[in-house]
């Protein structure tokens, strides 16, 4: 038999004993590739193999190569939770250690574990590509020999560079038709929800049964937000000049002029519930601001009140922030000093949102406002009707 037909085969078997793995592996077209720099990827709604690089897999093997595939399309991490301008060879690095945290026998198809990187088990997809972006950065600055400083177990200096290059070419490959895509993800949400409904998950059970459930909760682009926010808040700003002739009278009279500025308020919580991780998320968020073309952000950090003396300006991204406070968490010192000062054309809030809601006068319900969430939950349902609620993702 041909890779093809063992991959067939071995699926077909699926239909009985692991419903949701053969539903999602039919929303997705089987396609050979003989020229691909990996031995099996997935994206763009189909699922290539290299049957030179699988051919030497028993069954056993293929069945678990077919699986990890699936369930990282299950995951969705082809289709969502991408990190702004992301490096591919990264996630699918990212992913695999996902799948080695959920699925056993990964090592038996080359999937390596997150202890070869000297990395702590158990994290989610963002944080493992987050450490590994970070990790792999340093190695890239060493690359004249100076030092690895990524250390697995399978070697001493250079061929662990070396080892670890190819790895990174394989992954680059192995991701290359990751793409976000809300169509196809909503075809896998609806295969995961009718497993659901009829409790039918075959093998998958426990942590990741867990994992896979989560995923369900809708992933808002907050990139997507911010501008869509910004082009809400952007104000004009007329000014008179000889340069443009008046409509009307022509250069008899001075013409006009439209600026576009914006003045946003970010609110920042640094209430003890926070953790530091988060405060760092925050200072991307801000940072992300500058990059949608709002060229004044005056910062202030908050608790149980204000713990700022003054608004902080930002005039161009920013490495850090001092943050003051530690305390509980209250929304309305933030929430009163936005509306008491009318320069201001928006308000943002980070936070983790758990705090009483705060009131808003009703005359002042058409200034914007928006809260942007670390994590799942957080009074989300009981803010919306304040303005868009998002949770950070895909940084």
């Amino acid at each position: 038999m041909t890779v093809g037909e063992r991959i067939k085969s071995l699926t077909q078997d699926w239909f009985l004993t692991e419903p949701l793995l053969f539903a999602v592996f039919c929303t997705h077209a089987l396609k050979r590739n003989d020229n691909m720099g990996c031995d099996m990827r997935c994206g763009k709604g189909i699922i290539e193999y290299n049957p030179e690089r699988l051919e030497q897999f028993d069954d056993n093997q293929l069945a678990l190569r077919i699986k990890a595939e699936v369930v990282r399309i299950i995951l969705k991490h082809p289709y969502q939770r991408q990190p702004y301008n992301p490096r591919r060879d990264v996630m699918r690095l990212s992913s695999d250690l996902t799948l080695c945290d959920n699925l056993e026998g990964m090592d038996s198809i080359g999937l390596e574990p997150p202890s070869i990187f000297n990395i702590e088990r158990d994290q989610a997809f963002e944080q493992y590509y987050s450490i590994m972006a970070g990790q792999i950065a340093q190695l890239e600055q060493n690359a004249d020999g100076d030092g690895i400083p990524i250390t697995t177990t399978a070697g001493e200096g250079q061929g662990e560079s070396s080892e670890l290059t190819g790895d990174l070419l394989d992954a680059d490959a192995g991701a290359s038709l990751w793409e976000e895509d809300e169509l196809m993800s909503e075809k896998v949400n609806h295969e995961i929800e009718t497993a659901q409904r009829c409790n039918q998950w075959g093998s998958i059970g426990g942590d990741l049964r867990s994992l896979i459930e989560s995923t369900l909760v809708s992933q808002q682009n907050f990139r997507a937000i911010l501008s869509q926010f910004r082009a809400s808040i952007l104000s004009v700003k007329r000014h008179l000049t000889r340069m443009r002739p008046n409509r009307r009278y022509g250069f008899d009279a001075m013409g006009s002029q439209y600026a576009y500025s914006t003045r946003l308020l970010v609110a920042v919580d640094v209430s003890g519930s926070v953790p530091d991780e988060d405060i760092r998320k925050f200072l991307a968020v801000i940072n992300r601001f500058f990059k949608q073309g709002i060229e004044r952000i005056e910062v202030i950090e908050f608790d149980s009140q204000i713990t700022t003396d003054k608004p902080i300006l930002l005039k161009q991204a920013s490495q850090s922030i001092r943050v003051t406070g530690r305390g509980g968490t209250n929304f309305q010192p933030a929430i009163d000093f936005y509306y008491d000062h009318e320069e201001y054309d928006g308000l943002v809030f980070l936070t983790d949102g758990y705090a009483p809601i705060p009131q808003v006068p009703d005359d002042k319900r058409h200034k914007p406002l928006a809260w942007i969430l670390t994590t799942q939950g957080g009074n989300e349902d009981n803010l919306k009707p304040l303005g868009p609620v998002v949770r950070i993702t895909g940084l």
